[in-house]
């Protein structure tokens, strides 16, 4: 009865071992997939961090002052005004 009580406790333990020997192999498995997802988070934030500033810099570009005029003035046809000249009109 001992002998089959040790035979039964021996493999209750291994069997025990071996199925935490599976669980630390998938959660290792497990953080190394999360590392890669860590690291693929961290070249598309880059990625959107250069475009969100190519963005900034073309905006800026667009709206700026110089653009506005150079557009009315070549686009547009519209001219400086350089002389104010007032005009009445008789009745």
């Amino acid at each position: 009865m001992k002998k089959f009580f040790l035979t039964f406790i021996t493999f209750f333990n291994t069997f025990l071992l071996f199925f935490l020997c599976l669980e630390i192999i998938k959660i290792r498995w497990q953080f190394s997939q999360e590392y890669e997802n860590n690291a693929y988070l961290k070249v598309a934030n880059n990625k959107l961090i250069e475009i969100n500033f190519n963005l900034k810099t073309e905006f800026y570009h667009l709206s700026s002052p110089a653009k506005v005029e150079r557009h009315a003035k070549e686009i547009l046809n519209m001219i400086e005004i350089s002389k104010v000249t007032t005009i009445n009109y008789e009745e």
